[in-house]
């Protein structure tokens, strides 16, 4: 048998929500049956059961995909340091030593020497201008280099319609004389002419180099290149 005073409580209570619910609305309020004896059996706590298909599977964290390596930027290559070519040894001159006409001279490695005779000068060529001649001569008493050079400037203004260029003192190995320089004509071929004289006592040297006009400077070189080592003997 229940205490009166257990039912009574939740009738106070009843009543308390009635009259909170018929404040708040807006119509009537039909008042709730008094509860019975029955009503106050305690009510048993169910255990609110997790369904499976209720609760999301969590999703799973997909894998980091890996970054490729950076691939390494090649070094190019350095460039070789170009080896500087030796320059070519030079062919050294050939020495030539006259018996005919007592002198050494040198000359180009690829000239060829003539020998002269009683009435030709020694040759110097490489069988195209310019053409070098030398000869020896003597004569009674001393040899006058004004009279001889003065003869020569004939000599080239007849034969060769030379004009004179320079008149000019030279000394070689010790022996004076004069180089004279002329442009003149070889047949039909404008050239230009170079005549050395030298004299000692009554002995006297001919150096004398005809080259083409269009190349004087080249010729010219090579035959100062020449006389310059010219020593009688």
């Amino acid at each position: 048998m229940l205490r009166r005073d257990m039912i009574r409580k939740p009738l106070i209570l009843g009543m308390v929500i009635a009259v909170i619910v018929v404040g708040c609305g807006n119509g009537p309020v039909t008042p709730a049956p008094a509860s019975s004896s029955a009503d106050l059996r305690p009510t048993a706590t169910v255990s609110p059961t997790t369904s499976a298909s209720s609760t999301a599977a969590p999703t799973a964290t997909p894998a980091p995909i890996a970054t490729p390596a950076p691939t390494a930027t090649p070094v190019p290559a350095a460039t070789p340091v170009p080896t500087a070519t030796p320059a070519p040894t030079p062919t050294p001159w050939k020495t030539r030593k006259s018996k005919r006409f007592h002198y050494v001279i040198k000359y180009p490695p690829t000239w060829v020497a003539t020998p002269g005779s009683a009435k030709f000068a020694d040759t110097y060529d490489g069988y195209d201008y310019p053409y070098v001649y030398i000869s020896r001569d003597t004569v009674p008493g001393s040899v006058s280099i004004s009279r001889t050079v003065t003869s020569d400037i004939a000599y080239y203004k007849s034969h060769y319609k030379a004009k004179v260029i320079s008149n000019k003192a030279i000394k070689l190995k010790g022996w004076s004389g004069r180089i004279v320089t002329y442009k003149g004509k070889d047949g039909r071929l404008n050239v230009i002419i170079q005549k050395i004289i030298l004299a000692k006592g009554s002995v006297g040297y001919f150096l004398t180099m005809i080259g083409e006009a269009s190349t004087a400077d080249a010729d010219k070189a090579v035959f100062k290149k020449m006389y310059r080592t010219f020593r009688p003997t």
